[in-house]
């Protein structure tokens, strides 16, 4: 009987601990409600919390990266415990998974960086921003031009040693692999540099990630790895002074899947993913 007391309040401590769980998951899921069934959630450490994509929609039907769906939302929680939603028009869809936060006007608050893809007029990169009590898009690049062509971030990093926060992303990396590095200024978006023969997508795969950001030649600012078009090699590019490829590593299978940087020695490795859970470790 003893032993009957002592272990029931235990069991019932462990019954309300999971209870107060399951509580706290379905209020997170009904806070959430209309997000994408891939659910992928941007946390950040300065005026936003969180960041996610929501409302799943069928309108613009390039279904590049896998799903009969792209969003038609974006949702923020701000620290202060607003919840802010920006929903595009009707011609216009966020051809992406994840937000990145970055504060890239360098006021101490974040941006979010997305793909806007418009259903005429093909893929833009857009920046949004919390503009008081709304979110806003606050600058974007020109669209590629027609439907169905797409551009995929890369890498936010200081790329030219400005102090600034600059965006690589690589448009049509199925096809034409023209990689573009842009700034925000006063003005909106400009373009400080641009390369060809780069990819970083599979099609049809939900991997965003096939590229990495690090000094890898260790002078301080930021560099790019990234894929060849055929992604059947890494190359290694620097963007100070110009772009200039700092080497080049075959592969003994295309990139396939998200990269990854490691540390060995205080130097940055690679890892890059070559499909079916595999991976191998490059170095410049």
């Amino acid at each position: 009987m003893l032993l009957r007391l002592r272990v029931l309040p235990c069991g019932m401590a462990i019954i309300a601990l999971c209870l107060a769980v399951a509580c706290a998951q379905r209020a997170e899921a009904e806070s959430r409600q209309g997000s994408l069934p891939d659910l992928r959630i941007a946390k950040g450490q300065k005026n936003i919390a969180e960041a996610w994509l929501a409302d799943p929609t069928e309108r613009y039907r390039h279904f590049v990266l896998g799903s009969s769906y792209e969003a038609a939302s974006l949702v923020v929680r701000l620290r202060d415990g607003r919840t802010l939603k920006l929903t595009l028009p009707t011609d216009a869809v966020f051809e992406d998974r994840v937000p990145r936060l970055a504060d890239l006007d360098g006021d101490g608050e974040d941006e979010i960086v997305l793909v806007r893809s418009y259903v005429r007029r093909g893929a833009a990169l857009a920046v949004l921003g919390v503009r008081g009590d709304r979110l806003a898009i606050i600058a974007e690049t020109p669209a590629t031009g027609s439907p169905n062509t797409w551009l995929n971030p890369a890498g936010i990093a200081d790329f030219d040693g400005d102090g600034r926060l600059d965006i690589a992303a690589v448009q049509m990396p199925h096809v034409l692999g023209r990689l573009r590095v842009w700034t925000l200024r006063p003005e909106g978006l400009v373009e400080i540099a641009s390369g060809s023969d780069t990819s970083n997508h599979v099609a049809g795969s939900p991997h965003l990630g096939l590229s990495a950001v690090a000094d890898f030649d260790g002078d301080g600012i930021a560099d790019l790895a990234v894929p060849s078009l055929d992604r059947r090699s890494i190359r290694f590019i620097s963007f100070k002074n110009g772009l200039r490829e700092l080497a080049r590593k075959t592969l003994p299978s295309p990139a396939a899947s998200d990269f990854s940087v490691e540390y060995e020695g205080g130097k940055p490795v690679v890892v890059v993913g070559l499909g079916s859970r595999r991976t191998i470790r490059i170095r410049p």
